[in-house]
């Protein structure tokens, strides 16, 4: 895990460059890497939002996210702001009942990526492809509607949450769960 933090931490501060963001007089950096924590908790969500949004009557696009890690704990909290014609807000509440199914096919859905191996192959310091901000991930597993995240679609990566084709060792899930 230690192998791939570095990994995200480098391309952080690739982005930092590439973008000539230095710290201000007082030598705080204006942006922050988030940490290890936030990046699987955040992956994790993009999962949960996909598998969830195929039961519950939401489009992906619908449903939102907040996560929180930090030193007051670590969470998800996702939801949604409107109801009507894409489902029951009981829809989305109803899912909360049969959280460890959906956690599972959360999990099982990130194992593999269509686009994989190029997208377990995806080293966030690579100047060439300037997705410097994430890892493992890309449309065919962990980027969503933009407006459903709240980075952007930024700070993600799969090998953080699940083992995938090309990193093993950083997963948060075990291979067998």
């Amino acid at each position: 895990m230690k192998k791939r933090g570095n990994e995200l931490q480098q391309g952080f501060e690739k982005w930092l460059q590439r973008r000539d963001i230095k710290p201000d007089a007082s030598g705080e950096q204006p942006f922050k890497f988030p940490g290890l924590p936030y990046v699987m908790l955040h992956s994790l969500s993009h999962l949960l939002i996909t598998a969830i949004s195929l039961e519950c009557g939401y489009s992906a696009s619908a449903i939102r996210e907040r996560v929180y890690a930090g030193t007051s704990g670590y969470g998800i909290l996702l939801y949604t702001g409107s109801s009507g014609s894409e489902g029951t807000l009981g829809g989305l509440i109803q899912i909360g009942r049969k959280i460890e199914h959906h956690i599972q096919t959360a999990i099982d859905s990130g194992r593999l990526c269509s686009n994989d191996p190029v997208c377990a192959q995806h080293k966030p310091d690579e100047a060439y492809e300037e997705r410097f901000r994430h890892g493992a991930a890309c449309h065919g597993c962990l980027l969503i509607s933009e407006t459903s995240c709240e980075q952007g679609n930024e700070f993600l990566d799969r090998a953080l949450v699940v083992e995938t084709v090309e990193n093993d060792g950083a997963a948060f899930f075990p291979s067998f769960l």
